[in-house]
């Protein structure tokens, strides 16, 4: 038994390293796969529609707010746009890409379920007597969430629903593609899980549309930063000539690092020591000189690598945004989130919700720390991966 899981995940996680070929993904509007994708994308739609849960008086209605929409588009960008697991963002991809958001508001509606409340009409916000409520009205804060939209206020009309958005943004900010994808996996299967062990109308349309989105993502399935990597490494080299050796080292070096993740000197000066080695005779120090060259022109002047330094040595780091897609599409997989986490994080503070009630010492604090802490490391790594 543990055999056959072991060999078992090790077919998954080859699935899910390989890299992207002809046999993944979409070739194009005249692929079979463009077709049976598209259908089980609005076939899934069509099924939570369907369900109860949207139904008022056998019509479909949607009650769950912004947040929920807002949580469902920056979980596919950051799938499709930023971990790009489904493709390169253009042609049929990024058709198929924008027909996933459908289901995924839905999908991601349906396993929250906490329909939303309007928003009681904000006036001084005075939740308890004691000191802290007194200071609060004294700042006049109650009258500057006044001036808040409504559609803003709207993202915190149920704070359970809220808090799963911030967790779910503080999940996507972790820099390994593996951790995101592990906890974003993790957060949605609690969530759907519930639905079964929770009273309501039965899942049955949900699970449909369930199965119908997630087998719509597999045909899709396409991991292409790999090949984003090479087209911006290429990209960049384009930039400034050089001579044939020195492409096929640089090419090479990036190569390597791209498959370990690093490379040492000793690496470097082997794959220069090969590639000159057939030019001439040249001495240890002049294959130095020729690597050192070489390190400073892929660090400065290509911009491909970085240096990063340890017990273990000096190494050269592949830059993390060569493995990012240089359009549009990139940049709004992460800043959305960006603004919104650190929206929410503003306005919860202002906002009478709290899980811990605030007139309690110390304690009471501890809830609006703890967003204002994922907030920040949400900002942080943002800011570090658009460099």
């Amino acid at each position: 038994m543990k055999r056959l899981a072991a060999a078992s995940a090790g077919r998954a996680r080859e699935w899910l390293c390989a890299p992207a070929g002809n046999d993944f993904g979409i070739a194009g509007f005249r692929c079979w796969k463009f077709w049976a994708v598209l259908a089980f994308y609005l076939g899934g739609f069509l099924l939570l529609v369907r369900d109860p849960f949207f139904l008022r008086g056998g019509a479909f209605s949607y009650q769950q707010g912004m947040v929920t929409l807002l949580l469902a588009f920056v979980i596919v960008a950051a799938l499709c746009w930023e971990m790009m697991l489904f493709g390169p963002p253009r042609g049929a991809n990024l058709l198929l890409q924008f027909m996933m958001c459908l289901p995924a508001f839905l999908f991601v509606a349906r396993i929250t379920v906490a329909p939303s409340m309007p928003p009681a009409d904000v006036g001084v916000i005075s939740l308890t007597v004691d000191g802290i409520g007194k200071f609060r009205q004294w700042l006049g804060i109650g009258r500057l969430l006044e001036y808040i939209p409504f559609w803003i206020r709207d993202l915190f009309a149920n704070w359970q629903v809220t808090l799963f958005f911030m967790v779910v943004m503080g999940a996507l900010s972790f820099r390994r593609t593996g951790v995101r994808l592990s906890l974003l996996v993790l957060l949605l299967a609690v969530e759907f899980f519930a639905v079964f062990a929770g009273r309501g109308s039965a899942p049955d349309w949900l699970l449909g549309g369930t199965i119908c989105l997630l087998a719509g993502m597999g045909l899709q399935f396409c991991r292409c930063d790999r090949i984003v990597y090479y087209e911006n490494v290429v990209d960049r080299l384009s930039a400034a000539p050089c001579d044939e050796s020195a492409l096929r080292a640089i090419l090479r070096i990036a190569a390597q690092g791209r498959e370990d993740g690093r490379v040492s000197e000793e690496g470097v000066r082997r794959i220069v020591k090969s590639e000159y080695g057939s030019l001439g005779n040249f001495s240890a120090a002049e294959f130095g000189c020729i690597a050192s060259e070489l390190t400073g022109r892929i660090l400065y002047e290509y911009r491909i690598m970085h240096l990063s330094g340890g017990a273990d040595g000096v190494f050269l780091i592949p830059a993390p945004n060569l493995c990012r897609c240089e359009t549009l599409l990139g940049g709004l997989s992460v800043w959305p989130r960006v603004i919104f986490t650190l929206l929410a994080a503003v306005v919860w503070v202002l906002l009478p919700v709290d899980l811990i009630p605030d007139s309690i010492p110390f304690v009471g604090a501890l809830d609006d720390v703890t967003v204002t802490i994922l907030s920040g490391i949400v900002l942080r790594n943002a800011m570090e991966n658009s460099r």
